[in-house]
């Protein structure tokens, strides 16, 4: 029973957020990438099978640990701007994906802190929204056509984060709550939707959405602070409910602010 939930909640909610970041462009969909949906989906199973504590603690690990997707994805960006082409995709993927374990190996090392993992996602994320700056909009292209159109891309990335989040959630049975956290902060939704736009839109329109990420991070940022403090205090489902509430505040406010930079 607990896997079937795992699959059906996780599936269903990357096919609805792909729709919704497919509606409003590469732009969008960087920020959106930041929603806590595979990190949402990883603590709240963390409670359900450890407990609301288990995946306090871990959230704490969480909050640091997610300066190393945005080393993912500057890991990619460094292969994809040098050789766009498809048949160096393997390599980009390797690079970011060994990026991101490089840094959490790293942060492993480190005492368990909110305030010092504040800081550090805080100054990752200001530190790789100047590494990015450079990147230009892309001009607009023609999709390549995926044999089987939008659905399948749609069905690879749902069917890559579904698998992603079992394997988290298996591993945590076995890891403590620091390494399972580190995990935790594994871009489930949006390492597949790198490939997917690498595959139909090319290099270039991915690097818009890459320049982007770390604009939508802050909201995944806010989400695991308020696991960690929430779900003691108000218990795993009102938590969770909390939790996505202060994080689709920040992304409110952080949409209203950059509408304002934009008139002023």
């Amino acid at each position: 029973m607990l896997i079937v939930a795992k699959i059906i909640v996780t599936f269903l909610t990357v096919v609805l957020l792909s729709k919704v970041a497919e509606r409003l462009g590469p732009r969008y969909a960087g920020l959106l990438a930041g929603f806590p949906l595979g990190t949402g989906i990883a603590l709240y199973f963390f409670g359900w099978q450890q407990g609301a504590e288990f995946a306090a603690n871990s959230a704490v690990y969480t909050l640091s640990g997610l300066s190393s997707a945005l080393w993912l994805a500057w890991g990619y960006w460094q292969v994809i701007k040098r050789k766009p082409g498809l048949s160096w995709m393997p390599v980009a993927m390797l690079a970011g994906v060994g990026c991101f374990m490089l840094s959490s190996l790293v942060l492993n090392q480190l005492p368990p802190s909110r305030v010092l993992g504040a800081i550090l996602i805080v100054s990752a994320i200001l530190l790789f929204r100047q590494v990015f700056r450079g990147i230009a909009d892309a001009p607009t292209v023609t999709p390549r056509t995926l044999p089987g159109g939008k659905t399948t891309a749609l069905l690879f990335r749902a069917g890559m984060a579904t698998a992603t989040i079992l394997m988290i959630t298996a591993l945590a049975d076995i890891l403590g709550p620091d390494q399972a956290g580190l995990l935790a902060a594994f871009p489930v939704s949006y390492f597949p939707l790198l490939l997917i736009l690498h595959i139909t839109f090319g290099a270039p329109t991915l690097a818009v959405t890459i320049r982007h990420y770390p604009d939508g991070l802050g909201a995944l940022a806010v989400y695991s602070l308020a696991v960690s403090l929430l779900y003691p205090q108000l218990g795993l489902n009102m938590g969770t409910i909390a939790s996505l509430a202060l994080a689709v505040l920040y992304l409110v406010i952080y949409g209203i602010w950059q509408q304002t930079r934009k008139r002023a």
